[in-house]
């Protein structure tokens, strides 16, 4: 155990040294931004809470600690794993100590796709766990809209609407570094053309509670940059 939390804060460490020239984003109200103009996609990172608008590769998405709880024993909720396992989940709702986070299509045009419909999939997860999204229903039961744990099909997939911002909740099984890529597509309505993103991969940072080996490398990863000049990452204004 005390090894598997070792190599956990060896690579929570090296992976943090390359931290220092993108944002940090992890408590902000955040969208995975989706467009389409000029004939070209234009998947994004929005920063709602300061109107600033980051390329994919240019922040992290950072789960705090305090995003940390248990999965439920209630059978619906075993796509997350197993009943009492660990699991941090940014929520549908607001918290001050955390990323609040969702899928964004306020810039996309509307009659530019065919019924106004564009498909937001799950290409493929590298990390230390599983990776999910799902919202709730009127009674309070999840429903699964993402999930790695049983692979990638065309069932992980997020339905957006032109001019659309929907808040779902981010579920990962381990702490640790993730890459997540999206792929935008649709069916143009002028020409009736087929048209995707390709994959595009976002970083997620999922930070264990304070108390772990990971997190005091995490501190040392804050030492041995503080000697290194900071690189503040490339931003864009967002068109307004």
């Amino acid at each position: 155990m005390k090894l598997t939390i070792l190599l956990t804060a060896t690579g929570l460490l090296s992976a943090g040294l390359s931290l220092h020239a993108q944002a940090i984003l992890d408590t902000e109200h955040v969208d995975v931004g989706i467009n389409y103009e000029d004939g070209a996609w234009d998947l994004h990172i929005h920063d709602e809470t300061h109107d600033v608008e980051y390329e994919p590769g240019d922040a992290v998405l950072r789960v705090n600690g305090s995003a940390q709880t248990t999965i439920s024993a209630n059978p619906l909720f075993s796509f997350l794993g197993t009943p009492d396992s660990a699991v941090w989940i940014l929520p549908n709702t607001q918290s001050a100590n955390l990323l609040f986070l969702g899928f964004g299509a306020e810039e996309l045009a509307n009659g530019l796709f065919l019924d106004d419909h564009v498909s937001m999939r799950l290409h493929s997860v590298s990390g230390p766990g599983s990776f999910a999204v799902f919202d709730f229903n009127s009674l309070g039961e999840p429903i699964v809209v993402m999930n790695s744990r049983d692979g990638f099909s065309a069932a992980d997939t997020f339905s957006a609407v032109p001019g659309s911002h929907s808040d779902l909740n981010w579920a990962f099984s381990q702490p640790g570094f993730y890459t997540v890529n999206f792929e935008a597509s649709g069916t143009l309505a002028d020409g009736n053309a087929f048209t995707s993103s390709g994959p595009v991969a976002y970083t997620f940072q999922v930070v264990p509670e304070p108390g772990t080996w990971a997190l005091m490398a995490l501190g040392g990863a804050g030492l041995v940059m503080g000697g290194v000049r900071r690189r503040f990452a490339s931003i864009r204004t967002r068109s307004k």
